[in-house]
């Protein structure tokens, strides 16, 4: 198997346009980067779950996930919640419990309101979530309105690090080796190499121009309705396409991934290749990991962008499964790739 390569960094481009960023940088202060999750339906008043909205700063969704538990005397197994927060931010997200929650007594984890529910919350049960972030030492204010003109045809849609953790990807390749080797979460690990593929395809499509068009054999997705169908025309799906009534997919891999066709196919086997998946460890991934199509494109909605002094204060909402380091590279640098130019990672 070749070496893999980074699953953020010089294969993922975020533009081909000739546009330049703002400039500045992205601090790790979790006072700079403030995530609100939104949820995808409210607590219906009723039922055997509690949920609990809490705000935190400087602990990850998992630590917060253990203070929980340990308080209310319950699995952290049993814990629910909708997505993963990273440490360095000011997040407010949603936990369900069975049983009521209990105050930790921890000072960076505050408990904002307690509903209760009749069933507990999923992975992915989410909306989507708004980020508000401070941009500092911005040089070039002044390239900002044509930044936006590209955020309202939307970004590549990439996965950010962390969606690969440390060792992720690294430890998703050894699970593919070795199998039967116990390991602590093989979903997440298989996840991880889904991703890394996801971005390797979706990186030579933006460097080959191809964001904003359709490929013959592409499996293209409906803004409206989120149904998929495959293109076999691409002179009448790419107006289509630039229009942004619908979005290219790609694929996270596995035995119930709808497979492109044509020479979208061709594009979808090189990013496979590109990790040197054997044919026996893509049989090893499918044991993991179901698969699915990823829409390629995102479109940042509610974007204000406010100057304080030097610094610019931006605001967007992306939908669940987007990556805020994607919408803040672009702006800083469009021409970097992605994974180059902030440090905080926010989803």
């Amino acid at each position: 198997m070749i070496e893999p390569p980074l699953p953020a960094g010089p294969h993922c481009p975020l533009s081909t346009a000739p546009l330049a960023g703002v400039g500045g940088e992205i601090h790790n202060d979790p006072e700079h980067f403030e995530v609100d999750e939104l949820a995808a339906y409210a607590p219906s008043g009723e039922g055997t779950h509690w949920f609990v909205q809490i705000r935190k700063v400087g602990l990850n969704s998992v630590e917060v996930r253990e203070l929980l538990a340990a308080a209310a005397g319950v699995d952290p197994r049993d814990v629910g919640m909708a997505g993963r927060k990273d440490r360095h931010a000011i997040t407010t997200q949603w936990f369900s419990l069975p049983a009521p929650p209990v105050d930790p007594g921890e000072e960076r984890l505050t408990l904002l309101q307690v509903a209760q529910h009749g069933q507990k919350l999923r992975m992915g049960h989410l909306a989507g979530n708004r980020f508000r972030v401070r941009i500092t030492g911005v040089r070039h204010p002044e390239h900002l309105p044509a930044l936006v003109d590209g955020l309202r045809a939307g970004l590549p849609n990439y996965f950010g690090a962390q969606r690969f953790g440390r060792f992720g990807l690294a430890d998703g390749l050894r699970l593919l080796n070795h199998p039967r080797r116990r390991v602590k979460d093989p979903k997440f690990l298989a996840s991880v190499v889904q991703s890394a593929v996801f971005n390797h395809w979706l990186g030579a499509r933006v460097a080959a121009g191809a964001l904003h068009t359709a490929i013959a054999g592409d499996i293209l997705r409906k803004r409206e309705t989120g149904g998929l169908f495959v293109c076999a025309e691409p002179d009448v799906d790419g107006p289509r396409v630039a229009a942004g009534e619908v979005d290219p997919t790609g694929p996270l891999p596995g035995p119930k991934t709808w497979a492109a066709e044509a020479d979208a196919a061709v594009a979808e086997a090189a990013a496979l290749d590109a990790l040197g998946l054997t044919p026996d460890q893509r049989h090893v991934l499918g044991r993991f990991a179901d698969g699915t199509r990823r829409v390629a494109r995102i479109v940042p909605a509610d974007f204000t962008a406010e100057p304080e002094g030097d610094d610019l204060v931006v605001g967007f909402t992306l939908p669940k499964g987007a990556f805020a380091t994607v919408v803040l590279g672009y702006l800083i640098d469009p021409t970097t790739p992605f994974g180059r130019t902030v440090v905080g990672e926010g989803d």
